[in-house]
């Protein structure tokens, strides 16, 4: 008896009604589903593409079939693994393959399903099972916005009736880096560009902003300002760049600190979210002109900004705002006095010096003079005394 009723379930199971009729809002009824779909962008022989990996983890809820395949097991469980596993694919696999197709068909495109090396279908405890599949162009850019061209309502054909492709959850896992521009319809649940959707029976459809779009939608959207400081003892000039009304992901901080290493000579540089802005630090080496007056040292450092700024200040020093976005700092410095006023005292001294010698030498002439006479008067005493000394001789 149990043979002959399998027999007949197996005969109403596999005997499709006559034609295909649509349902209305009616959900399959044969598996509790929840769909992941992970989205990245991979190259595949050396061609870049937008990746989309399904996984889909079933559940066979049907009383009949449970039954069914049960049976089958009883007395043969490779057997009815397998039966299920082609059961799995006709049903989840084939349908949503399907669907797929139809679309890209529809959206005038080519693309390709991946399968892995086992098949799409790999079979689980309790009639579960796992499908995984990868689809090619999953998202298309038209330079500014990456589309996905398969978005819409899916169907799900069953002993020739048509019903809602209907899943229990969906959860949607986007590249972190690319900044969301619409999900429809609005996900339950939306963390880290991961979206959670939970009873329904449609692939959302998804835009995202490509990097260079988002960079240009991030500028234009926020306050830019920046400050600097050149110190003509250490040659380097720092600066601190704030980016206020917008968030940044990722890819704009990456793009733009290249910008700044492309237009300025960057010796360190760093970002950081601080107080809901982003804030770009870092040390650049300038082109500097320098100069001197009598009285003045003045340094000229030419630094090329990566774009304009609604604020510049500069600390310590003033600026021009040269074409093509390029700032020239000038910075002056007095120089000290007091070795012009030494030299100056010096030169007093040695002139006031050279003066009195002269002066000295002036009044130490005379006296030398009444030494001379006072040295000749002995003499003129002593050739007095001789003609005495001759008369007495002369006795």
């Amino acid at each position: 008896m149990r043979r002959f009723m399998a027999i007949i379930l197996i005969v109403f199971l596999l005997t499709p009604l006559i034609g295909e009729v649509s349902a209305v809002d009616d959900p399959q009824p044969l598996f509790r589903m929840e769909m992941t779909i992970t989205v990245a962008q991979v190259k595949v022989e050396n061609v870049s593409t937008w990746m989309g990996t399904f996984k889909i983890y079933v559940v066979l809820k049907d009383p009949g079939y449970r039954e069914y395949f049960d049976y089958l097991a009883a007395n043969n469980s490779t057997k009815a693994n397998e039966e299920f596993a082609s059961f799995v694919k006709q049903l989840v696999y084939d349908n949503m393959k399907d669907n797929l197709e139809k679309r890209f068909e529809a959206a005038n495109m080519n693309s390709t399903i991946y399968l892995p090396s086992g098949g799409p279908v790999r079979v689980l405890d309790n009639w579960s099972a796992v499908v995984t599949f990868a689809v090619a162009n999953f998202l298309v850019s038209d330079g500014k916005v990456l589309r996905c061209p398969v978005s819409g309502f899916l169907d799900f054909v069953y002993k020739g009736h048509v019903f809602d492709y209907s899943w229990d959850k969906l959860t949607l896992i986007l590249p972190r880096d690319y900044q969301i521009k619409n999900l429809a319809p609005v996900p339950d649940d939306l963390s880290d560009n991961v979206a959670v959707w939970k009873d329904g029976s449609f692939l959302p459809l998804i835009e995202l902003y490509t990097p260079v779009y988002s960079y240009v939608l991030f500028l234009n959207s926020t306050r830019k300002e920046i400050s600097l400081l050149y110190d003509p003892n250490e040659g380097y000039v720092q600066f601190n760049a704030t980016f206020t009304g917008a968030n940044a992901t990722p890819s704009i901080v990456n793009q733009l600190l290249a910008s700044f290493k492309a237009t300025m000579n960057v010796m360190s540089i760093d970002a950081r979210q601080e107080n809901g802005s982003l804030v770009v630090i870092g040390v650049v080496r300038p082109e500097v002109a320098y100069q001197e007056t009598s009285s003045e040292k003045i340094w000229k450092a030419m630094v090329k900004l990566p774009g304009a700024f609604d604020n510049i200040s500069v600390v310590r020093g003033t600026y021009v705002l040269a074409p093509d976005h390029t700032l020239i700092i000038t910075v002056t410095e007095k120089k000290s006095n007091y070795r012009l006023y030494a030299y100056g005292i010096a030169v007093v001294l040695v002139i006031a010096a050279v003066i009195i010698v002269k002066k000295k030498g002036v009044k130490k002439e005379p006296k030398i003079s009444e030494r001379e006479s006072e040295e000749d008067s002995p003499s003129e005493a002593e050739g007095q005394g001789l003609p005495e000394e001759l008369d007495g001789g002369g006795e």
